[in-house]
């Protein structure tokens, strides 16, 4: 089981329950820049019934979460992005603002950023590339409802 951590604690990383959360229908959006780690995260969703949309980097992420076609319903972030904002910029941005910080966000990312640095973010679950997609899938359907199988 992936558990969350609790980046308050500044001297080792405790895990916190998660969250008594509602899953709900919806978008899942995939912000990732390598395109074949996004692509291949979008098909296995895919393949267990999500509706996924996806984007290479934060502007076009922003995009999607300001207003795209599909309501998003979570948002996977890697946070090491190409182009002008990175996936730190995307979750500042979106906690910034109302409407968008209450869209569920787990951070999928290779690096380990400092306890402080992992709390500005405010990640609802965090998953250390590489991972395993069953870990995801059980992450994911704790946020989303499946749309069809």
């Amino acid at each position: 089981m992936v558990q969350v951590t609790s980046a308050l604690n500044s001297s080792s990383p405790s895990p916190i329950p998660a969250p008594s959360i509602t899953p709900k229908r919806g978008a899942i959006l995939v912000v990732e820049d390598r395109d074949d780690v996004r692509q291949g995260l979008a098909q296995l969703l895919e393949l267990n019934g999500f509706v996924v949309v996806d984007a290479a980097d934060g502007e076009q992420a922003l995009m999607y979460l300001n207003g795209g076609a599909a309501p998003i319903a979570l948002v996977l972030l890697d946070l090491m992005l190409d182009g002008a904002l990175s996936g730190r910029d995307v979750r500042a941005q979106q906690l910034a603002d109302a409407r968008l910080a209450t869209v569920p966000t787990v951070v999928v990312s290779a690096c380990e950023p400092d306890l402080r640095a992992r709390a500005q973010l405010q990640p609802d679950a965090w998953l250390e590339k590489p991972f395993r997609f069953d870990a995801l899938l059980e992450i994911v359907k704790r946020f989303v409802i499946p749309e069809h199988s």
